[in-house]
């Protein structure tokens, strides 16, 4: 009988090691190690390393996806289901901090990949934020912007933080300066600062 706690070790070590070495780059011994249990037992759980990389990447992509539902809350103002879309991603970039680095690198190696995975998973399939801003801007509530450039200026103020933080950290250290902002509250509302900007809206 397989044992959840076991499963959920796997896991957790297999998040870390393909995080970091990417699918071809990670070994089963890695990730057998760094879950303190023997090669054998992890086949015996997931029979080669395809499989556990497919657990992993699934349930990535499937709590990135589960951001995406607030812009279907259309009884929210437009700022507010960003502002609760920026909570979300830093909840979910501090449980994977290196995840758009992951894909990125996982997609230009094999381009199909993120397609098939997103046309082959239950995913939510509602309003994304560039619909939901372009019905804010048909209805006169929030400027004229381009819904593009905002999308990758947002997603770009919430990744590159987690992705760069080693540099920041070698910055702080060397300029003698500290920096205390272990739940990114500080960050997190310099993001919800551009978005009330952009969209001319009061931050609360």
């Amino acid at each position: 009988m397989k044992d959840s706690g076991t499963e959920e070790r796997i896991l957790e070590a297999a998040k870390e090691v393909f995080m970091m070495y990417g699918l071809y780059g990670a070994r089963m011994q890695d990730i057998a190690d760094k879950a303190n249990i023997n090669k054998a037992l992890l086949h015996y759980y997931f029979r080669n390393k395809e499989k556990l990389f497919d657990a992993v990447f699934d349930g990535a992509l499937s709590k990135y996806f589960e951001q995406m539902t607030i812009f279907g809350e259309t009884s929210l103002p437009i700022e507010q289901r960003i502002y609760t879309y920026i909570d979300g991603m830093f909840e979910f970039l501090s449980e994977y901090p290196q995840m758009s680095m992951f894909i990125i690198k996982e997609i230009s190696i094999n381009p199909e990949l993120f397609h098939q995975k997103v046309a082959s998973m239950k995913i939510y399939k509602g309003p994304t934020l560039i619909p939901a801003l372009m019905e804010s801007m048909n209805k006169k509530e929030i400027p004229e912007i381009d819904p593009l450039v905002f999308l990758l200026n947002l997603h770009s103020l919430c990744t590159y933080p987690f992705l760069a933080s080693p540099i920041f950290k070698t910055i702080v250290a060397k300029s003698k300066l500290e920096w205390k902002d272990e739940n990114h509250l500080k960050i997190k509302h310099s993001v919800k600062e551009f978005v009330a900007f952009r969209l001319q809206k009061t931050l609360n």
